[in-house]
């Protein structure tokens, strides 16, 4: 038997409902995905996917896979544009917990239409999470995602919409995109495999603002400056995130603060 037999038959029916130009613009963000070499690369193909595909929300990551491919925290999260405050609840509150897409999708990588899943939810719990999502227009979605067991990682994107989607013509999409993304999350990840140390979540919504501030090489007084706060607070808080983190530098806090998941968020209200 030719090799050519064995491999995966091209997905004709997948593009044949698209437009021509549809197809130039899936084509484009190949082109992109399959170049990516970092977080922002990534970021950008995301963007383009739910902007040319009418989705309102886009986010891609790479999730760290405990025994038995149970979840054990969150490695490199590339936000597109989901809510910084929904994000905030979902890893302060543990909502992959909960989540009953995400759950699926560590114990069955695949591609899922989120209102199919939700047909099988069993308990309170995630009909309020569900409500919750709504609440910041999460009300439908596509996340495909895939594993590596060699590495003990997982992978996963999602789109999201305010309107019910299209699933019989983008769920296709999301799945064939899926594996380049895949692909190109694995490729931009920090390459840190520490275990996941709960500690983090002990950061207040303006300690997380503060120390992605930090991420990015802000100062004190610049922080202080974006955040309308005099330097005096904003050293407080750094003090009060070393005391939590359990670190004495500036990197350190940083580090921890990527190698544990933390969400990247920018300007939260919240009282200081």
């Amino acid at each position: 038997m030719s090799h050519a037999l064995t491999k995966q038959a091209f997905p004709h029916a997948t593009f044949d409902a698209l437009s021509k130009s549809e197809c130039q613009n899936f084509l484009e963000i190949l082109h992109y995905v399959m170049q990516a070499e970092t977080p922002d690369h990534v970021r950008d193909v995301l963007v383009r996917f739910q902007n040319y595909f009418s989705f309102t929300r886009a986010l891609g990551g790479l999730v760290r896979l405990g025994p038995n491919q149970t979840f054990a925290g969150f490695g490199n999260v590339v936000n597109a544009s989901y809510p910084d405050e929904w994000l905030y609840m979902y890893w302060k509150n543990g909502f992959a917990d909960v989540d009953p897409v995400f759950k699926s999708a560590l114990k069955s990588p695949g591609t899922q239409h989120w209102r199919k899943t939700y047909q099988n939810m069993s308990s309170e719990k995630e009909r309020e999470f569900i409500a919750t999502a709504r609440q910041f227009g999460l009300c439908d979605g596509i996340t495909t995602g895939s594993v590596d067991e060699a590495c003990g990682v997982a992978t996963f994107c999602s789109f999201a919409s305010e309107e019910t989607l299209d699933a019989k013509r983008l769920v296709p999409l999301v799945e064939y995109l899926g594996y380049y993304i895949h692909m190109a999350l694995l490729k931009t990840a920090p390459k840190s495999a520490s275990q996941t140390d709960r500690c983090v979540k002990a950061l207040s919504s303006r300690e997380v603002t503060i120390l992605n501030w930090m991420k990015n090489g802000k100062t004190n007084w610049e922080i202080g400056k974006i955040l309308g706060v005099s330097e005096r607070t904003v050293r407080f808080h750094i003090e009060s995130i070393f005391s939590k983190l359990q670190v004495t530098s500036r990197s350190q806090a940083v580090a921890t603060a990527i190698e544990h998941g933390l969400p990247a968020l920018h300007g939260l209200p919240s009282a200081v």
